[in-house]
């Protein structure tokens, strides 16, 4: 079973997502560059590359902090990625005490392998009739066994729900926790500020309104709780590298769960 051309999605069901929020791959059929928006989560990535015949060569694992910041990708005909997008209340699990120091890092070969060391027993097991996509899916998946998980499960779903506008004291009154409680935890195990992943969720569904609603800048702008088109402005300069007004095209979007 060869993996398709181009860039391809599976968003998990609601249940197991608590392990992984989605799995991806792209093969490049053509010379480019592609822009990858951050998402505020971690990524088991094996990179590759394939021949004529899509037998995959040239494997490398790679392992990423939680992301904020957009980066590019250039890529030639046969390059390859497959992926796992972890869900995010699971990155102390994947990062364990370096996540502190783990946002938009990114681990490479040896490093990654040291991170996750059942990288090097998937690495192994690969041949060229091996579907990369499905190796990676065989990985063991990341328990998180802390006792504040579910709190930090609801958070995320409370956040992604709000399309990032709930505050911290509706996330306490909402969870019947402390506002010092939510934030200790969930940087504790997300690895990035309650603030800071709204603020990415919030973008995303902005550029997610602007990409597919008939709505001008400025109602997308009310529409998404930013103070007026100047703040939106600053965002997507922040998470995209671009403008609201010149959305390239060449975006990597990852298929979250914003409305």
């Amino acid at each position: 079973m060869h993996l398709p051309l181009g860039y391809t999605e599976q968003l998990v069901t609601p249940k197991s997502r608590r392990h992984t929020a989605a799995h991806w791959s792209f093969i490049a059929d053509h010379v480019g560059t592609s822009i990858v928006l951050p998402d505020g989560c971690c990524d088991v990535i094996l990179r590759f590359t394939v021949d004529e015949h899509h037998a995959p060569a040239s494997i490398s694992p790679i392992i990423t902090g939680p992301a904020t910041s957009p980066f590019s990708i250039d890529y030639a005909p046969g390059d390859g990625w497959a992926g796992l997008r972890i869900y995010p209340a699971n990155a102390r699990t994947l990062w364990g005490d370096q996540l502190s120091n783990a946002q938009d890092q990114i681990l490479t070969g040896d490093d990654a392998v040291s991170q996750l060391p059942n990288l090097a027993a998937l690495i192994n097991t690969i041949t060229p009739q091996t579907n990369i996509h499905d190796a990676l899916l065989a990985l063991p998946p990341l328990q998180n066994i802390d006792n504040d998980r579910h709190l930090v499960h609801q958070l995320i779903d409370l956040i992604h729900i709000s399309g990032g506008q709930i505050s911290i004291n509706q996330l306490a009154t909402s969870t019947s926790h402390s506002t010092r409680h939510i934030l200790r935890t969930f940087r504790n195990m997300v690895g990035l500020s309650v603030k800071l992943y709204a603020r990415i969720i919030q973008f995303h569904r902005a550029l997610n309104l602007l990409q597919n609603a008939n709505l001008s800048n400025a109602d997308v702008a009310f529409e998404c709780g930013y103070a007026d088109q100047a703040h939106m402005i600053r965002a997507f300069k922040k998470f995209g590298g671009f403008s609201p007004s010149r959305i390239p095209s060449n975006l990597s979007l990852p298929g979250l769960p914003v409305i």
